[in-house]
């Protein structure tokens, strides 16, 4: 079907664009119609991936897999913590007590999530963010608090400074008593980039559990697992190896509606921006045709000569991949650039602008983040050619179509 003759005409045809200048004007609108689509699509399935990555790696390290409570309070045991440890999934165990409060200082309050932990045991759940040092000055200071560095800023905080912590207490007769009020000193600060930054403190383990209104014991297991996805389950498996009394929460129920959302924005974004290169790809369809029509003779003459059928197709189609194989190979190289600079091409634009484009206080991160998968740019590539090969047919079976005798009667 190809032979040097019929891509050297489509080569020329693509080349020259047809030695028409609307044609060519069409053909360059096909073009870049494709590198465009195709562009976007790489950059917006990569931030899409990123989102997907962060949410495991760095927002649901900032959270607890598992949940294991009991309303009665679980007392620290090595034996208990030893055999959930042991179980499959499960990668790290810790004791936790958590409380809702109220930071005050120089007349600044901020709303806080207090999470007392042990800290000899929370290098697995919260390592990511802070560092051994600062985890070890927690374990020897049991009137000091962690914070996120966004809390510190809003209420004018550095490290060395005394703060103001105020829990509700309930009294055993159910009736609310007069708050808590405790002074701690702000040993340093952290920064999870997640919403978490909005209002996690961390504290020991006896302080919390003492400011809780239960010294001595914890409020539950803390369990971080090796898959997530598999977390449900293994809460069930793991409630069939403690005692009566226990019930489990886990990252889905808190965070699972968020994880949901990511996976149908990525799809609609992808969809829509599919549609952009099928737009394209009706420019390819345009051009092609208005081509033909240009062509018609030169047709007529080349059918006279001996070219049958699948030639005059062959010289079509050739013309219609190498504009799909320009558009999209461009788009693809200028998609890959793109991805790889968004996150930074974003903290540009923050600084441009004096504000951030992510706020954590509405987004899970205050950040762009870009995780470029070749599967995907390989997947957009084939999608993008196919539809671009599909197009170039009617247009190159019209052409094949072409009586020479009608045509050549009126030239």
């Amino acid at each position: 079907m190809f032979r040097p003759l019929t891509v050297f005409i489509g080569l020329r045809n693509f080349t020259s664009g047809a030695g028409n200048r609307m044609v060519s004007f069409i053909s360059l609108l096909a073009i870049l119609g494709l590198v465009m689509g195709v562009a976007l699509l790489v950059v917006v399935m990569s931030v899409m991936n990123g989102f997907d990555r962060e949410m495991e790696s760095r927002i649901l390290a900032a959270v607890p897999h598992i949940r294991l409570f009991d309303e009665h309070g679980v007392q620290q045991s090595d034996t208990l913590r030893d055999t959930l440890v042991q179980q499959p999934n499960v990668r790290a165990v810790m004791p936790f007590t958590r409380l809702e409060g109220m930071l005050t200082h120089r007349g600044k309050t901020r709303p806080v999530e207090v999470m007392g932990l042990e800290p000899s045991l929370a290098d697995p759940f919260m390592g990511v963010f802070i560092s051994p040092d600062l985890m070890g000055q927690l374990a020897v200071h049991s009137n000091g608090l962690l914070m996120a560095g966004e809390i510190a800023k809003k209420l004018s905080l550095s490290a060395g400074d005394r703060v103001t912590l105020l829990v509700p207490a309930s009294g055993g007769n159910g009736l609310q008593q007069a708050p808590k009020v405790s002074t701690f000193t702000v040993l340093g600060t952290f920064d999870t980039r997640t919403a978490a930054d909005q209002s996690l403190v961390l504290a020991k383990l006896e302080t919390a559990s003492r400011l809780a209104g239960h010294p001595g014991l914890a409020q539950g297991w803390q369990v971080r697992v090796a898959d997530v996805f598999e977390a449900r389950q293994t809460g069930y498996a793991l409630l069939q190896v403690l005692p009566s009394g226990y019930r489990f929460s886990d990252w889905i129920q808190t965070h699972g509606n968020l994880y949901q959302a990511i996976k149908m924005s990525r799809n609609l974004v992808s969809l829509l921006v599919f549609l952009i290169i099928a737009i394209a790809v009706f420019n390819v369809i345009s051009m092609l045709m208005m081509t033909v029509i240009d062509k018609r003779a030169e047709i007529a003459i080349l059918k006279t000569q001996g070219f049958v059928r699948h030639e005059i197709v062959a010289i079509f189609l050739t013309q219609g991949v190498l504009i799909g194989l320009f558009g999209t190979l461009l788009g693809v190289l200028l998609g890959v650039v793109g991805a790889l600079n968004v996150t930074a091409a974003a903290r540009w634009l923050e600084l441009l602008m004096g504000r951030p484009l992510l706020n954590s206080e509405i987004y899970p991160l205050d950040y762009l983040p870009s995780a470029l998968l070749w599967n995907d740019v390989g997947m957009i590539v084939a999608v993008a050619l196919a539809l671009n090969f599909l197009a170039t047919l009617y247009p190159a079976i019209r052409a094949a179509n072409t009586r020479p005798a009608d045509v050549l009667r009126y030239e």
